[in-house]
């Protein structure tokens, strides 16, 4: 009830101007809470819609400054939701999560725990063979 609250705050001010960064995020992050809380229940549609929701928005947030790192990360955080939530079909969402963060590895610009994912998500792939 708590997240439910908060997400209509951040709903409503997301709602109010579209055009401010920071509530978007604040909103797809209430997504994700409010997916957590839908997965431990037991309600894997809800989640899968609730992350789905967040993941459009952090998408829409990276498209717009590519060279914001904490939007791409972002993205990177909503596809691992995915994987977690259905590793059956979790190639697609692997892929697309090395894609971002192999070219900001290159760069220089992820911190050193960001840096990790990059192992485990080639471990994850390497575990699903051809």
């Amino acid at each position: 009830a708590s997240f439910q609250a908060s997400h209509d705050i951040f709903a409503t001010l997301a709602k109010a101007d579209p055009d401010n960064a920071g509530w978007q995020r604040d909103l797809s992050v209430s997504h994700n809470k409010i997916g957590d809380v839908q997965t431990a229940q037991g309600n894997l549609p809800a989640a899968l819609a609730s992350f789905q929701a967040s993941h459009d928005i952090f998408a829409t947030l990276a498209k717009a400054d590519p060279s914001n790192v904490e939007w791409q990360c972002d993205i990177v955080a909503s596809r691992m939701r995915f994987v977690f939530l259905d590793p059956a079909n979790s190639r697609p969402h692997l892929t697309a999560a090395l894609a971002i963060l192999k070219p900001l590895a290159e760069a220089n610009r992820l911190d050193a725990r960001r840096s990790q994912w990059i192992p485990d998500i080639e471990a994850r792939l390497a575990a699903l063979g051809p």
